[in-house]
């Protein structure tokens, strides 16, 4: 008898040896695990008139901290680097990449020294005395090998909120790519596909034509076209638009989502949709 229950302590005792050994930092099951770090960065420059514009940039990014083993989860880092934190380059983790990008915007909203406008800046350069942009990265949706990541942009001047805008990246997890339109759809079918979300958009908005959604400040249709500028969900996918981009500035950034019976017709062969 003793030794059956020697045998079984035995057991017991290996059983939660190997037990431990399982959290060993590989995510063995396959989930992305993710961590959250933030990083901030300031500068500043002589505006035209000599008086000094403070600026600041702040990232708080959720990125993948580890997934399936070390081979998979440094792939799957370096693709959130290059396409969230627009890294060109190996820079020796997320933690760099996320400082190299804050410093990135400080630099392209600097104005050169002979006073000229940085190319594309975001600085109204003479009536701005503090500039402030808050960066946050956070995952949107995560199932069936598709994780989707929400990239906020926040814009501060003089303390006051200006802008608001969502950038959505999505990754196929057993490809290790960026999803892209033709990762989904047909090329022959982006022309119907636009139709189908213009249509949705006047059935979300209650508009029986394109007239109502006008008086509603959606003025700009002919800007609605399909993007990458998408994310997944459990029901479909939904499209973001900056706000003034197909409507009034009021209105908001415009969101339409498509359920993927709907988009079944538009798929093309090797669709990621069929996952879903």
């Amino acid at each position: 008898m003793s030794r059956i229950i020697s045998f079984y302590i035995l057991c017991f005792m290996l059983f939660m040896a190997l037990s431990g050994c399982s959290g060993s930092g590989e995510s063995t099951e396959g989930d992305v695990k993710l961590a959250t770090d933030s990083v901030e960065e300031t500068g500043s420059f002589k505006k035209s008139n000599g008086e000094v514009c403070q600026m600041k940039v702040k990232l708080v990014a959720s990125y993948p901290q580890s997934y399936k083993d070390s081979t998979s989860v440094n792939k799957l880092k370096k693709l959130f680097a290059q396409a969230v934190l627009n890294s060109t380059e190996d820079v020796g983790g997320i933690k760099e990449a996320m400082r190299l990008y804050a410093k990135s915007v400080i630099t392209k909203n600097t104005p050169k020294e002979d006073n000229s406008s940085a190319a594309d800046s975001i600085v109204d350069e003479i009536d701005i005395d503090r500039f402030e942009l808050t960066v946050n990265v956070k995952v949107m949706y995560y199932s069936n090998g598709l994780i989707s990541f929400c990239k906020e942009e926040a814009i501060d001047k003089n303390g006051q909120r200006t802008s608001t805008s969502h950038h959505y990246i999505n990754f196929d997890l057993k490809e290790m790519k960026k999803v892209t339109l033709a990762d989904l759809f047909r090329d022959d079918c982006i022309e119907k596909l636009t139709a189908a979300l213009k249509e949705k958009l006047m059935d979300d908005q209650g508009a029986s034509n394109e007239d109502e959604l006008n008086d509603l400040g959606y003025f700009n249709l002919p800007n609605l076209t399909v993007t990458n500028n998408f994310f997944f969900t459990s029901r479909g996918i939904t499209w973001s638009y900056d706000a003034s981009v197909i409507a009034v500035e009021s209105v908001g950034e415009p969101t339409i989502n498509i359920d993927y019976d709907d988009l079944e017709q538009f798929q093309c062969e090797n669709s990621i949709l069929k996952r879903l």
